[in-house]
């Protein structure tokens, strides 16, 4: 099977440079979630792979202090990878963009053995890249499919923030106009069943909420469930997905050796520092690197995702926590969510419900429990997701629904 792979990840050679010429945080999750699929491309034996990228850098000169993104050419896992060129321009960048992104994809597709069929997996259902793609497989003259993975959708994204109202209806706009593409594609890889929603035509599609690279992740390194009674939360600290509910939640708990650690960047910044000034046992440590994290993971006793159902867009959103924090061996807390599979609550503890009272219960109660018992519960949960959400597994799906295309 021919597959060109194409997206926005960061090339091997710019990830460092991206990072310093960026202003402000240079977010990894799409990156990271990019190369898990890269790599499980890579794995298959039976697939021929390529892949073109057009890394999504921010534009200058508000955002970046580089004007213009050079092109890369190199190989990942035996898989040929072309990051093309592009001027950061603001307004220029995007039609540049898809300049650079349609000629690569052009010759790329040629390049694949004639009269074969190339299989085109999009990792983005942004508009500048549907068009260069729909463009490139017009003039390659070849037969080709499209199958697209929508890992989110950026409207309801912008929605959380309610900052800018002009800039959320423009990315509604987008939106809009992307899906009106994506609705063309042969085929979908959602996170959740209710994407849907938002795609014009019943099209063939599966929900893969997740993936992991367990080779990346360091996943092979076990560490013994630990005694102690430190809780941690890694991730943004918006007040709508319920970091201050955690907080709250702990200071209830009356046991002088427990501790709070917590991790990011957000909105509620100055009223966690605030509870550190009250409560001694919250350990705030700001926003960390990735490898910071996962230590303090394996150094934890208990992970908590305390996000809750508030907000449209829990339908549309997997939380990736949720993978990373089970892959760790921990003892994991979160709330019943829309985007979560009822298979993962074999594996976690769940509150009663969303009330900061629950949520204080469960933590009691979770520290109260025997540490072999959830030793085992964490175990589980990890070859859960080593056996049924690593990368080889998951691209092997996206490949099944590639060949049942007619």
């Amino acid at each position: 099977m021919n597959v060109l792979y194409v997206g926005k990840l960061f090339p091997q050679g710019l990830v460092k440079t991206v990072a310093d010429d960026s202003r402000g945080k240079m977010g990894m999750s799409n990156h990271n979630f990019e190369m898990s699929i890269l790599n499980g491309l890579a794995k298959q034996e039976n697939a021929h792979v390529k892949c073109v990228i057009a890394p999504g850098v921010y534009s200058f000169p508000h955002n970046n202090r580089r004007i213009f993104t050079h092109a890369e050419h190199y190989e990942h896992n035996g898989v040929d990878v072309h990051s093309v060129s592009f001027c950061n321009l603001l307004v220029l960048n995007r039609i540049w963009l898809t300049i650079s992104l349609l000629c690569a994809l052009v010759r790329c597709i040629k390049s694949f053995p004639r009269g074969e069929r190339v299989n085109v997996v999009l990792n983005t259902p942004a508009y500048f890249y549907l068009l260069a793609i729909k463009i490139a497989r017009a003039l390659s003259g070849r037969k080709t499919t499209l199958t697209v993975v929508i890992p989110d959708i950026p409207s309801m994204v912008t929605a959380m923030d309610r900052q800018n109202r002009m800039k959320h209806l423009f990315v509604g706009y987008m939106d809009r106009a992307s899906m009106r593409m994506t609705s063309q594609a042969d085929g979908l890889v959602l996170l959740t069943e209710a994407m849907m929603d938002f795609v014009g035509s019943p099209l063939p599609h599966i929900v893969m909420e997740g993936i992991v690279d367990v080779e990346t992740m360091s996943a092979g390194k076990r560490v013994p469930l630990s005694d102690n009674r430190a809780i941690l939360y890694t991730g943004t600290l918006r007040r709508i997905f319920g970091v201050m509910n955690l907080v709250e939640a702990f200071c209830r708990i009356g046991d002088d050796d427990a501790e709070l650690w917590i991790c990011g960047s957000g909105d509620s910044e100055a009223a966690i520092k605030e509870a550190v000034s009250r409560d001694s046992r919250i350990k705030f440590y700001g926003l960390v690197d990735s490898h910071k994290a996962l230590e303090l993971q394996r150094r934890a006793s208990i992970l908590v995702n305390p996000r809750t159902s508030e907000g449209r867009y829990t339908r549309y959103s997997f939380p990736s926590k949720t993978m990373e924090y089970l892959l760790a061996g921990r003892s994991t807390v979160i709330n019943r969510l829309p985007g979560i599979p009822d298979e993962y609550y074999d594996y976690v503890y769940t509150p009663r419900d969303e009330s900061v009272e629950a949520l204080a219960n469960t933590l009691s109660s979770v520290m109260q429990t025997s540490v072999q018992e959830r030793e085992a519960r964490a175990e589980a949960g990890r070859s859960f997701i080593m056996e049924q959400k690593n990368s080889r597994v998951q691209v092997q799906r996206i490949l099944s629904l590639i060949k049942s295309y007619k």
